[in-house]
């Protein structure tokens, strides 16, 4: 998880199509300053603010993008970031995502599609069925 020991407050709602409403990614409790750990091997592939938003952007080496907001990083784009390692924190005022009380974190895969992020970190059962 990017937020260690934080639950989930909202969960990814995939958007029935490209361009329509829904929420891309889920949102974790976490308060301003509270550290962001790499879920995942790579880079910082941006570091900067959006449409008024503070943004951090690591892409990672199996080709899928994590998106953190708000959040701000001393990191360099491009500079390589370890698994479960420090690479930012969360920003102060920066969002009107979650009034500073989460951090919404998106994971898009290589052809923009949207992923949920909480199938990549939360536990699974695997189960054989009968034939």
């Amino acid at each position: 998880m990017p937020v260690a020991d934080a639950p989930i407050t909202n969960a990814f709602d995939r958007p029935a199509t490209r361009w329509s409403s829904g929420h891309r990614g889920v949102d974790i409790a976490s308060s301003l300053g509270t550290p962001l750990i790499a879920p995942d091997d790579g880079v910082i592939a941006f570091s900067g603010t959006v449409a008024g938003k503070s943004v951090v952007s690591i892409a990672h080496d199996d080709g899928l993008t994590s998106t953190f907001e708000p959040a701000t990083s001393e990191m360099e784009v491009g500079e390589h970031v370890g698994r479960s390692r420090r690479f930012g924190f969360i920003a102060e005022g920066l969002s009107d995502h979650c009034l500073d009380i989460c951090v919404h974190w998106g994971v898009m895969d290589a052809s923009g599609e949207y992923l949920d992020p909480s199938l990549l970190v939360l536990p699974r059962s695997v189960a054989l069925k009968p034939v």
